[in-house]
Formats: C-alpha cells, sequence, structure tokens
C-alpha cells in the first residue's frame, strides 16, 4: 500500500515526462532533493517508529539466493542486485534539481514518504 497521493503524484510527474516540457536532450537525471543511503534511510525509520532498526548488509550471493528462494524470479533477483551494487558505488549519490523544476514544487521528502507509510490508517 503506498501513502496517499504518492501514485497522483507520480501520475504528474509521467504527464510533465511523456509531455517532454521543459527536457531538451539527454534524460535528465529525476532526483530527490537529498541523497540518503541504506544507513540514513534506517535512521529515519527508527526515529518515526520509536526502536531501532538497523541495517544489516550481507554479501551479494547471499542476498540474492535469499531473493531467489522467497520467490523472486532470477532475473528481477539479478535486477535488484545491480541497483544495490550501482548504490553502493555511488551511482545514486547524485541529487538534481530537475525534478523540483518540472513539477513546479519540491519532491517529497523521503522522512513524509515513510511516516505516511507507517501512520496507522485513519
Amino acid at each position: 500500500m503506498e501513502p496517499a497521493g504518492t501514485g497522483r503524484r507520480r501520475g504528474g510527474i509521467a504527464t510533465v515526462i511523456l509531455s517532454g516540457e521543459g527536457i531538451d536532450g539527454v534524460t535528465p537525471d529525476l532526483t530527490a532533493s537529498e541523497a540518503i543511503d541504506l544507513a540514513g534511510l534506517a535512521a529515519i525509520a527508527s526515529e518515526l517508529v520509536g526502536r531501532p532498526i538497523r541495517r544489516v548488509v550481507v554479501p551479494d550471493g547471499e542476498y540474492r539466493a535469499g531473493l531467489v528462494a522467497h520467490g523472486l524470479p532470477e532475473g528481477r533477483a539479478d535486477m535488484l542486485l545491480g541497483i544495490f551494487r550501482a548504490s553502493r558505488q555511488g551511482e545514486f549519490a547524485r541529487v538534481d534539481p530537475t525534478l523540483a523544476r518540472l513539477i513546479h514544487r519540491p519532491p517529497t521528502p523521503l522522512r513524509d514518504v515513510l511516516k505516511a507509510a507507517i501512520s496507522p490508517a485513519a
């Protein structure tokens, strides 16, 4: 289940991107306003739930085997492993203002998304 309004916001982003509004040439990096690694994600989640949430790092092979053992197709496991490898190499550490410019507002901070996701339904 996604936080209220997230789908609508993504739909607006998709519309802007598909229209080509404000995008010239190479596809731009569309990032949040801050880069948060998995340790930062664990810290935010810990603060929001009021208890420690520990980031656990496992070897690549063990991670992939666990995904496949839980039913994920091998191709998807490889894709997720590739994302984590790219993250370790700093591929997602860049922050770019293009998304905020295209959607005419700052992207929703990860803290807000997590807070909405873990809050009890009203």
